[in-house]
């Protein structure tokens, strides 16, 4: 994924006033000022030039289980208590001229969502929602502002070029799916895995491996990892796809994942997030950077014990990080460490509570 698209990035800010509202920013990194905004929904992501942006709206709606709640509340004379799922719906807009066009809209459940994730190209994204058939996902195409929904028998695994997405089809089976033929070609079989490993003297649990990418400047380079290692923070080999030959390489026999954890474009260099118990229960404010050539960490940013995780993301040689509703850059050698705004830039008004675009962000890894 691309968190920091062409060195800017999709902020949004919080209203403080007595009458609460959101509006997005256009930030750009380099040149530290705002370069647009967004009123009245928030960006998900935009294409190469970014003169096209999927933005989305939300409106609660009523699950099946909510219709049926209150006709026994009417019934039994009860109040009972469902969360209302939602309806997101999504527009493109062309920046060059300020059009704006509806594509489509998609179903989540109660306090559940889900992420856009863009090819590499940023023409195309994909989304599987969490109110989805099985094996149905939402597909958008900014040249031709459609949103379409297709099937593929499998996980979707992410982007493998600008027009593939790498399909989980059983344990250590992969395959790809074209979204224009709508066809899906084998990647790797589960003999030829199991064989790669047993061959490089490694071992894995009955879950299989998990996919991973990193963007590398100019498209995701591909891993693959022990699937329960990689989700609960243990210590695993990671191997590296050769995208060339279609085979497999090991990149590094005895990672220790992190929970929220990033490689960096050059697989040298573990980026993660302090925590202050179990493995997802909250952070510590801390940001860590492992050299994975000597397996030493170094502490960027010591922990403040607040309860929050950093959320930290390479951006170039230095590292982009959240704490105290402020996000702040700093060195990957610890020093200029700043918030990413000038001092008085934002106001009393708006918090400065602040996300990227949010399909870009929210990965795992």
């Amino acid at each position: 994924m691309a968190p920091f698209q062409n060195g800017k990035i999709w902020l949004w800010t919080i209203s403080t006033s007595t009458n609460p509202s959101t509006r997005g920013y256009l930030y750009d990194l380099e040149e530290r000022k705002v370069l647009g905004q967004l009123t009245n929904g928030w960006a998900v992501f935009s294409n190469g030039d970014q003169s096209r942006l999927l933005c989305a709206q939300v409106q609660s709606k009523d699950t099946a289980l909510q219709t049926i709640g209150r006709w026994l509340e009417r019934i039994l004379n009860k109040k009972f208590s469902f969360k209302p799922g939602q309806v997101e719906t999504f527009w493109v807009l062309d920046l060059r001229d300020n059009s704006a066009k509806r594509i489509g809209e998609v179903s989540q459940l109660p306090a559940r969502g889900s992420t856009w994730r863009p090819s590499p190209g940023f023409r195309y994204g994909y989304n599987v929602p969490s109110d989805a058939e099985r094996w149905t996902f939402a597909l958008c195409d900014l040249e031709e502002r459609t949103m379409t929904t297709l099937k593929v028998r499998g996980e979707l695994r992410g982007w493998w070029d600008d027009e593939n997405i790498i399909v989980e089809e059983a344990i250590n089976s992969f395959a790809l799916f074209n979204i224009s033929t709508r066809k899906t070609t084998p990647l790797f079989s589960a003999p030829m895995v199991e064989q790669f490993l047993s061959q490089a003297g490694l071992t894995n649990g009955p879950s299989g491996l998990q996919v991973f990418s990193t963007w590398n400047g100019g498209t995701n380079d591909i891993y693959l990892a022990p699937k329960v290692e990689f989700y609960n923070s243990r210590e695993g080999f990671v191997l590296k796809v050769d995208r060339t030959s279609r085979t497999l390489k090991v990149q590094h026999r005895n990672l220790k994942f992190e929970h929220l954890g990033h490689l960096n474009a050059e697989g040298t260099h573990y980026l993660y997030s302090g925590e202050s118990g179990l493995t997802g229960r909250g952070g510590n404010g801390g940001v860590f950077l492992r050299d994975l050539a000597s397996n030493v960490n170094h502490t960027l940013v010591e922990p403040d014990h607040r309860g929050q995780y950093a959320l930290p993301r390479f951006y170039g040689n230095s590292v982009i990080y959240f704490r105290n509703r402020l996000l702040w850059r700093i060195d990957v050698n610890g020093s200029n460490n700043a918030p990413l705004f000038p001092v008085g830039e934002t106001t009393d008004e708006h918090s400065a509570a602040s996300r990227s675009q949010r399909n870009q962000t929210t990965d795992k890894h």
